[in-house]
């Protein structure tokens, strides 16, 4: 449990914005074997002794859970990427910059939870499983029902700290599937036709003087003939751009969008006949950033073929990155490069567990569940556990 002289200082720095986490613990833990000013004539040792032992089933029980599950949330999928494989470098809004953080996150831990890559994050969560211990490992006491609710809820308020709650990974994921489909559509953008001048002036070898001049020149109709319609026949229409929004939901959404990009810089000339690295070729790639060699699939190894977006991004490297890319048009080179960046992250965070499940954070709150459920059950001095415990008194006195 937390004592007043604790010192929370580690070797490289100082946790200063963790105070208030110690000092909230020390103070809220009043069921620890101290007297609070909350207890009433209802706790009495009968029922303390009786949450005693329930906590002891806790500790050998749904506590003892926490630490294999503390090793599967820091062990993530050694079969994914150590990083992210595209970055995107444009400039994006405060909420499409928090997806892509989150998703980078997830591609450095290589699955893992986003607080496992954060030494303060990691220091909350081990502060709160050490306190836990503490408290379900302690001895008898006549206040043990005291106090508890405000222990719990400080401890929840700093596990909500570092868990990434079920809404917010829901929005982080449907802010990058607009971003996503928003790049794709500027990649075929650039990959598009060059729009050829058309509807050029008459009269444009005229001295300029009269294009200033109404009165002398070119007629108010004339003017509105010479410059053309409003929109350019060598583009689609822009509703049409619109509402053409790819569907990304699944991963063989996103290998179709990736196959369709890889077609169309082909057919517009922008990769030299056929691809060996667009294709998803059982050659190894020259260049590619897997160490193994890719399967008949396109996955490198066999245990990548469970991802196979990233399987086929990392094939797809050596199009756009490098001074030999393969694709030699700068404009288009960085379209693709932030479309193939979002399809990414969009990818990490479409194989997030649904809510955002960590399996250390759920043992802890598993192991603060069954303390409130104890708490509740043994604590209960006013009704049925009140008269058991009279009879267990009476039975003891004769």
């Amino acid at each position: 449990m937390l004592r007043a002289p604790l010192i929370l200082v580690s070797a490289t720095r100082c946790w200063r914005p963790l105070l208030p986490l110690a000092a909230a613990l020390m103070l809220s833990a009043a069921a620890h074997a101290a007297p609070a000013a909350d207890a009433g004539a209802g706790d009495r040792p009968d029922c303390a002794t009786r949450y005693h032992s329930a906590l002891q089933t806790i500790r050998t029980g749904a506590f003892a859970a926490i630490k294999p599950a503390r090793a599967i949330a820091f062990k993530g999928d050694d079969s994914l990427p150590d990083g992210p494989i595209f970055r995107a470098s444009a400039r994006r809004g405060s909420a499409e910059a928090k997806a892509l953080a989150e998703a980078a996150g997830i591609a450095r831990n290589r699955g893992r939870a986003s607080w496992v890559g954060s030494a303060n994050d990691r220091w909350i969560a081990d502060r709160i499983v050490t306190d836990l211990g503490e408290y379900v490992s302690q001895g008898p006491s006549p206040y043990l029902c005291s106090g508890v609710a405000n222990y719990l809820e400080t401890l929840k308020s700093y596990m909500d700290r570092i868990a990434t709650s079920p809404a917010k990974a829901a929005g982080h994921r449907v802010v990058q599937t607009a971003a996503t489909q928003d790049s794709i559509r500027a990649a075929l953008v650039a990959m598009g036709p060059v729009p050829t001048p058309r509807f050029a002036p008459p009269l444009r070898g005229h001295p300029l003087v009269f294009d200033l001049r109404q009165s002398k020149g070119l007629e108010r109709s004339a003017q509105t003939v010479a410059f053309g319609p409003h929109f350019d026949p060598a583009l689609p229409p822009l509703a049409m751009a619109e509402t053409a929004r790819p569907a990304l939901e699944t991963d063989a959404d996103r290998l179709a969008v990736l196959d369709m990009l890889i077609d169309t810089a082909r057919a517009n000339g922008f990769l030299a006949g056929p691809s060996a690295v667009a294709e998803t070729a059982a050659e190894p790639v020259a260049g590619a950033r897997p160490k193994a060699d890719p399967a008949t699939t396109g996955a490198i190894g066999g245990e990548r073929a469970k991802r196979p977006v990233l399987a086929r991004l990392e094939t797809l490297q050596p199009l756009v990155v490098g001074r030999s890319a393969e694709i030699g048009d700068a404009l288009v080179r960085s379209a693709l490069t932030e479309a193939f960046a979002d399809i990414e992250a969009l990818d990490h965070l479409a194989h997030r567990p649904r809510g955002g499940y960590d399996p250390m954070l759920a043992a802890i709150a598993a192991t603060m569940d069954a303390i409130t459920t104890a708490h509740g059950e043994a604590c209960d001095c006013t009704g049925a556990n009140m008269a058991a415990a009279t009879a267990d008194a009476a039975s003891a006195n004769r």
